[in-house]
Parts: C-alpha cells; sequence; structure tokens
C-alpha cells in the first residue's frame, strides 16, 4: 500500500502539474479528497482514538490478570498509533486544498505518503500481531485447556509485543531508502528520486510484492482462519456438554467471540492491500492510473481509510459482545453505590482460593 502511495503522489511531480492551465479539472478531486480523508477518515479516526483510549482504560487495570486481556490493551495501544499516523496524512489533506488550492500542502504531502506511510506500515504490521496473538491465546484457552499456563502468560505477552514492534521495524526498513526527496529549484516543492532498491526489480519482486504479501496478508490471514476455524468447532462441541453457566464460562465466551469478530474484521479490511497490489500489476503504470483523472482516482484512499476501521472498530466490537465490558465502560461515567455484597476480606480470599486457574477475566 505504501509503494502505491509513493508512485502516486512522486511521480506526480510540481514541475509537470504546473504547467496545467486550468486547474479546476482537480475540483472532483479536491472533493473527494476532502469528504473521503478529512471528513470521513477524520470522523473515523477521531472516534477511533476515543474508543482505544476508553479501551486502554478499561484493560489496562485488568491487564495482570489475563493474558489475554494484556493482548487486547497492547492492541489497543498499537491501534491508537496506526491512527495517529494515518490521521497525520489524510486530515490536513483535503482540508488544506480544499481551503488554499490543489498546490497547498504539496511538499507535506510527498512526506507523508513516502515516509510517514512507512511508520503507519509497522504499527499496522505490530496490530496484525497482536491480533494474531489475541486469536492464539483463545485457540489454547478452548483448545487445549491443559496448556494455559505455559503458554498463555501476561510476560510472554510482553515479550512478544517487543519482539513484534522491532521485527516490523526491520521488515519495513528497506522501504526508507526507496526514495528521497529533492527540492525543484523553481517552483520550491519537493519532488521524489527513485533510489537503486526503488529500481531494482529484484527488490520489488522479492521483496515489495512476495516478502511483503506473505508477511502482510498471507501468513496472517491463515493463521488467524485456521485457528478461528478450530475454535469455533471446539465450542460447538463445547455447548453440547453440560457445562455450569457461571461467570468464568461467560466471560469465556465473550472473549472468544469478540477475538473471533476481531479477526474476521481484520481479514475484510486487509483484503484491500491485496486488492490494490493485484491492480499494480493490471494497470501498469499504477500511478497514472491512481493520480487525479485516472480511472482508479476513487479507489486510491479505499486501502487507507479501511486500514483505519480496522484499528477504530474494535471498541464497538467490545461493547457489542461483551457484557462485562459494557458494564465497565459505564462504570467509569456512574458511580455505582452498590459495588459488591458486603463480605469479609477472609471470605472473599477463600472464595479466589476456590476458583481454578484461567486464563480468562471479567471483561
Amino acid at each position: 500500500m505504501a509503494s502505491v502511495a509513493t508512485q502516486d503522489f512522486s511521480t506526480e511531480s510540481g514541475a509537470s502539474l504546473q504547467r496545467e492551465s486550468d486547474l479546476s479539472q482537480f475540483d472532483s478531486c479536491i472533493l473527494y479528497y476532502f469528504i473521503f480523508g478529512t471528513c470521513i477518515g477524520g470522523l473515523l479516526i477521531l472516534i477511533g482514538l476515543m474508543g482505544n483510549g476508553i479501551t486502554i482504560s478499561i484493560m489496562g487495570r485488568e491487564r495482570k490478570k489475563s493474558a489475554t486481556i494484556n493482548c487486547l490493551f497492547m492492541l489497543a495501544i498499537a491501534d491508537s498509533f496506526v491512527l495517529l499516523t494515518y490521521g497525520y496524512m489524510l486530515i490536513p489533506m483535503g482540508l488544506r486544498k480544499l481551503a488554499f488550492g490543489w498546490w497547498s500542502g504539496h511538499n507535506y504531502n510527498h512526506i507523508s505518503f513516502i515516509y510517514v506511510i512507512e511508520v503507519a506500515r509497522i504499527f499496522n504490521q505490530v496490530s496484525a500481531f497482536i491480533t494474531m496473538l489475541v486469536t492464539f491465546q483463545r485457540y489454547v484457552s478452548v483448545c487445549l485447556p491443559t496448556r494455559v499456563k505455559q503458554l498463555c502468560s501476561v510476560r510472554l505477552v510482553n515479550m512478544l509485543t517487543a519482539i513484534s514492534y522491532v521485527a516490523s521495524t526491520l521488515f519495513f526498513l528497506p522501504n526508507f531508502f526507496a526514495y528521497v526527496l529533492v527540492k525543484d529549484k523553481d517552483s520550491h516543492r519537493y519532488e521524489s528520486v527513485s533510489q537503486p532498491l526503488a529500481l531494482s526489480s529484484a527488490f520489488q519482486i522479492l521483496y515489495g510484492t512476495v516478502a511483503t504479501g506473505l508477511v502482510t496478508y498471507v501468513i496472517p490471514i491463515s493463521g488467524l482462519s485456521l485457528m478461528s476455524i478450530r475454535i469455533i468447532r471446539a465450542m460447538r462441541v463445547q455447548s453440547h456438554a453440560i457445562q455450569p453457566a457461571g461467570a468464568l464460562n461467560r466471560t469465556s465466551r465473550d472473549l472468544t467471540l469478540f477475538s473471533i469478530a476481531i479477526v474476521a474484521l481484520f481479514t475484510i479490511c486487509q483484503c484491500f492491500m491485496l486488492i490494490t497490489r493485484v491492480l499494480m500489476w493490471i494497470y501498469d503504470p499504477y500511478f497514472k492510473h491512481a493520480r487525479c483523472g485516472g480511472e482508479l482516482q476513487y479507489f486510491d484512499f479505499v486501502p487507507y481509510i479501511t486500514m483505519v476501521i480496522n484499528s477504530a472498530a474494535n471498541f464497538g466490537i467490545y461493547m457489542i459482545l461483551a457484557k462485562g465490558f459494557r458494564k465497565k465502560f459505564v462504570g467509569l461515567f456512574v458511580a455505582d453505590n452498590q459495588v459488591a455484597p458486603n463480605m469479609s476480606p477472609s471470605a472473599i480470599g477463600e472464595t479466589r482460593s476456590r476458583l481454578p486457574a484461567t486464563n480468562d477475566s471479567t471483561v
């Protein structure tokens, strides 16, 4: 996705477009950027940041009690970083062009769609890794309950999350050296110049297409789909068994349900990245068809918006599928005078001591 945006904005240089005498042809593009990027994208980003902030507040209080909840806490942080970086790119673009004209923010856009987009891809990949980790936690809890203590721990989640940040940064690091910005002497506008990496066909095929496709889509989607199918099968088998409908079982079911919902949303949103890469092969060169006036000009922003939706929608999933999360959300704003029945500390301790070990907590 970043390579698409880089080609789109880098090849549309200031010197070439400045020769266009009639700028009215860009009015539809300006309106598209404003409505789709600034308004719709900005609203989704604002809602997503608020929702992730509330999620961080609620999950942060419980994250040491459950590996799954700790994963969801880490996921909300990574998604917030994704939203911030996309907000930096999308929100000002349409607003500035609508207010000050087509050329306003030209250099800002070049920096955003060459370098900032790579930062967004790093955080998005971290979000993908953590989504896989959330699903793995539920897979172990539902399908391999005897191995919960070995494979599901808060400390292990923290370690794997840190590794995902480092691995994602190293994987996308070469993209920062594919292009450099050069300022035009006459227009004082940035133009991007392709470096040897960007000109290398081997690099574009092996890294830009094969490796990136595997890491960002094929491996995550395959792993998530396989684990989700096995989780659903195990839940169907367990539904026929006679089990007590206690709080722990209800919480475990809620955690599993919204974990599967997160996987479904992730799969749908990520597929647009794969569609973009297919279109790059069909429409060659892609930037000529994706730029203003091209056949794909209205599709160019779609992958960005779907990434925003993927990082903004988890709070809504929790509110719909997790009864415990809804109660804690209400508890943030409404004081509850009767928190729990009057019990002595010793009685509470005895009650907790009789509870079985679990990877779940009240969400």
